[in-house]
């Protein structure tokens, strides 16, 4: 089981929670102590890091009023839909009350992985600008090479979030890079997702316990 997740998890052998460190675990995403009978559900299985799965979530697994699960889960949500990765803070911000649930039980805005990422967006916009030059040259066993060892690295999540605004009118203005643009733009295909605005207020805060945004957070 355990060889099955690593092909599933980004990047080599990936958290499929934070993507940053290396996944060591199989979580149960239920755990057992909420649903016994979930021990052998293939579905319930996901590969964590020591501390996504032990230090951070353990055995918690909060539910909504009408006994909904909260949390997010990586292999069959679209986590794009309940949080969204700001490329200049390396943080992520709520848009639902299960993408703050999330936040907080896995404490993905906690300062190694906000740094992490940001090193990641240097990483992705320096690898692009190469692969720029080599395209102008024709040299496509060289951007190949770029793009494989890209898609090799820790926090899938920012490449992903690049995809994400390439198209938009601001992206230029965002990335500060005009020719990890035009490489971004030319060599992978973009990632749709309705763009939104997130009002201050709404925010993920750090101990954020409500779990709970407002209406407007989601509908930008």
């Amino acid at each position: 089981m355990t060889d099955a997740l690593r092909t599933m998890a980004s990047g080599i052998e990936r958290c499929m929670y934070c993507s940053e460190s290396l996944g060591t675990a199989i979580d149960h995403h239920e755990p057992l102590n909420h649903a016994p009978r979930r021990v052998f559900d293939w579905y319930n299985h996901l590969l964590a890091c020591a501390f996504c799965n032990t230090h951070a979530k353990g055995g918690a697994f909060p539910r909504d009023a009408a006994g909904n699960p909260l949390l997010v889960d990586p292999t069959a949500d679209e986590p794009a839909d309940h949080f969204r990765l700001s490329l200049t803070s390396g943080e992520y911000h709520c848009l639902t009350a299960r993408g703050c649930a999330s936040l907080d039980v896995f404490r993905l805005n906690r300062g190694t992985l906000r740094k992490g990422r940001l090193d990641a967006v240097g990483q992705c916009l320096d690898t692009l600008a190469k692969c720029a030059e080599c395209l102008a040259k024709d040299d496509k066993d060289e951007v190949d090479q770029r793009i494989r060892r890209l898609g090799r690295q820790p926090f899938a999540d920012v490449l992903q979030e690049l995809r994400r605004i390439a198209d938009r009118p601001s992206a230029s203005v965002v990335l500060g890079n005009d020719a990890a643009l035009v490489a971004l733009r030319a060599l992978y295909a973009p990632l749709t997702a309705k763009p939104v605005s997130i009002p201050k207020q709404a925010r993920h805060e750090p101990n954020c316990r409500s779990w709970s945004v407002p209406a407007s957070a989601g509908s930008g």
